[in-house]
């Protein structure tokens, strides 16, 4: 330890005598190394002329002056930069002179308060455009009824063959009256304006109408007293299970229904400027529309057209007001006004055709639905549109010729409460009341008629119906109509011819040359309904001069419950004989004309079983658009037999948007 001691103390010794000594030498080294360096490098040669001559040539070039058009042209090579013609496009704006009254609003911003100038008057109707007819044929889903009109219940309790009605929609009845009108209309438009239909009642049903009617008139007297009106009246027993029988569930049969299905245009922003200018009041300027009328001509056997007949609204009304379910609806609601649009029922067999006006229709509507939300129970279900309230309603909604029973009395109850709290006639405050509404510049109608005949051609027209806003006011100009509660529109042009083919028809579609065996024939494609069950099937069919075209024959017929087509015996029998076949064959060009031979279509005489005499040609029949669309259907129904129908709104959507009437009336299954 004492060693150690000892050489530490000789290092501090000889650390303090020699150590600034050993820092001057290493000084001394790295200076020698540094001259060393720098004598190794060579010598600086730029001279003062040098610089001197360097600085004024840069200041001859940052003072030369360029000429401008150098300068763009090349900042244009190196930079691509392009001139924007900024003050040109200025000047343009300048001398353009602006129209204030394109920018006017539509609308004043502030409606005119009640006072002098004020008088209404009656609004001006018009007509629907763009009209277009094109016949259907398939299976309806409908209620059975009794031989008294009335549905029949079911006590089997298998629904396992009913439509997914969560996925595709709540039941949806033809609402046939407004749910309010304008003022002293406003009783017009709770009460009336059901289409009427002209099958007699049953006494079951009148029965049940008078005991509702006393009901309602009780209620309305109960309204009005303090205390709790409507509590003060009860239903009895009797009428609860008058009522508790017209709820379902009822029976449901597939039955085969030929149609015409009649689409058109409404310019309702027109309407809407028209019904403003007579009613002085922008907040009430709603048509509220009753109902849609419809007429037809038939094409006589002399070629002559029979006069306007209205259509049998009371048989169309029989199988709309008797749907379990309808179909989906492509077009938005908005565009789709009360009362101006039938239902279109749920097919069992066949498929939809051109009963959408394509510009209504969104991209979005035409992709596949997707799957449902699970139900929400509870306050959710009942704000969600899918829950328990809403599925209650429905079956409530599930009664015959419209609102009956305790969903009538209920709606009824609502509308009289409104009528005390509103008041009616001159002196109240009106409301725009309680019934379809729309901004849109446009909206579209349909027409079903299941009236038509096999084998008929037809003309149709159709017209607006609206609750009549001046009923029973008297703060209105000289002339005008307070006494009907309804104002009829003017009649739209007519459609085009549309005729409804007969059940098995013939149609040529190849021409067969003549050989060794036979001689020419024609190949027809033969079409048959089955009105039973409603599956339309076309099947080609081979014949000659002297044949009769067409016989019995087991054929593929698809389904809509998931089982599959099924192979059955269906009547192509058409009952036609071939007369005389011509053309088919090449024809050579006049003398003169050079060039290849060209073909003739061919054409057909076909003697029919009435002794009347019909002429087919190919070019005719295979552009039959009705022909195509059948042909296509049937094609998509086998493939899609495997699956249960959910919805029939046509085979396919590609050809939705073009076709025979352009941007108006989607070709092709629309």
């Amino acid at each position: 330890m004492a060693n150690a001691n000892a050489v530490v103390d000789k290092l501090a010794n000889v650390g303090l005598r020699h150590g600034e000594k050993a820092g001057v030498a290493i000084a001394m080294m790295v200076f020698l190394v540094c001259v060393g360096i720098a004598v190794s490098q060579p010598m600086i040669t730029t001279t003062p002329e040098q610089v001197k001559k360097a600085a004024e040539a840069a200041d001859t070039n940052l003072n030369r002056p360029e000429d401008r058009e150098m300068i763009i042209k090349r900042l244009e090579e190196k930079e691509s930069i392009v001139p924007t013609k900024f003050a040109s496009t200025v000047e343009a704006d300048i001398n353009t002179k602006i129209d204030a009254v394109v920018y006017k609003p539509k609308r004043e911003w502030v409606s005119p308060e009640p006072g002098a100038g004020l008088i209404r008057e009656q609004p001006e109707l018009i007509a629907i455009n763009e009209l277009y007819a094109y016949p259907g044929r398939g299976g309806l889903l409908i209620y059975e009824l009794d031989e008294e009109g009335n549905k029949i219940p079911d006590t089997s309790g298998d629904k396992s063959d009913e439509p997914k009605k969560k996925k595709y929609g709540k039941v949806h009845k033809r609402r046939k009256g407004g749910m309010g009108g304008m003022g002293g209309g406003m009783m017009g438009g709770m009460m009336g304006g059901q289409r009427k239909k002209k099958k007699k009642k049953s006494k079951v049903e009148i029965a049940r109408e008078e005991k509702e009617e006393n009901l309602r008139k009780t209620r309305q007297i109960a309204n009005t007293l303090a205390g709790g009106g409507l509590e003060a009246v009860k239903d009895d027993k009797e009428d609860s299970e008058a009522n508790k029988s017209d709820t379902g569930p009822f029976k449901e049969i597939t039955k085969g229904y030929r149609w015409v299905a009649i689409t058109g245009v409404l310019d309702h922003v027109k309407l809407l400027e028209n019904y403003r200018a007579a009613l002085k009041n922008a907040n009430i300027a709603h048509p509220n529309y009753a109902r849609l009328d419809l007429q037809r001509r038939t094409l006589q056997e002399d070629g002559t057209w029979s006069a306007w007949e209205d259509v049998d609204e009371g048989k169309n009304l029989d199988i709309l007001d008797n749907l379990p379910y309808a179909e989906e609806e492509l077009a938005p609601e908005k565009v789709r006004p009360d009362n101006l649009v039938d239902p279109l029922p749920f097919l069992k067999a066949g498929l939809w055709a051109k009963v959408h006006v394509a510009r209504f229709v969104s991209k979005e509507a035409l992709d596949l639905p997707k799957e449902p939300e699970p139900e929400q129970k509870g306050m959710a279900g009942m704000m969600g549109g899918r829950g328990m309230m809403q599925d209650q309603m429905a079956a409530m909604m599930q009664s015959n010729s419209g609102m009956r029973g305790s969903m009538q009395s209920a709606m009824q109850q609502n509308q009289m409460s409104m009528m005390n709290m509103m008041g009616s006639g001159v002196g109240s405050s009106e409301s725009a009341g309680n019934f379809w509404k729309s901004e849109e510049s446009q909206v579209m109608i349909r027409a079903l008629d299941f009236t038509a005949e096999r084998g008929n051609s037809y003309r149709y027209r159709v017209r607006i119906v609206v609750f009549n806003p001046n009923f029973g006011r008297d703060d209105i100009a000289p002339a005008v109509n307070k006494k009907d509660k309804y104002l009829e529109g003017p009649w739209s042009k007519s459609t085009d011819i549309v005729t409804m083919p007969p059940d098995i028809e013939p149609y040529a579609v190849n021409y067969l040359p003549p050989n060794a065996q036979s001689g020419a024939k024609l190949r027809f494609q033969v079409i048959s309904f089955n009105p039973t069950d409603g599956w339309t099937v076309p099947r080609r069919v081979d014949a000659g001069v002297g044949d009769v075209i067409g016989d019995m024959a087991r054929v593929e017929v698809p389904r809509s419950d998931g089982s599959g087509s099924k192979r059955e015996m269906m009547d192509f029998r058409t009952h036609q004989l071939v007369l005389d076949i011509d053309g088919g064959d090449y024809q050579n060009l006049p003398t003169g004309i050079t060039g290849p031979p060209v073909e003739r279509p061919a054409l057909t005489a076909l003697l029919r079983q009435d002794g009347s005499m019909a002429i087919h040609t190919m070019i005719e029949d295979l552009a039959n658009e009705f022909r195509k669309d059948t042909e296509a259907n049937y094609l998509h129904e086998i493939k899609e037999s495997n699956k249960k129908r959910e919805k029939s709104n046509g085979s396919g959507y590609s050809g939705m948007m073009g076709g025979m009437m352009g941007s108006m009336m989607g070709g092709g299954r629309r």
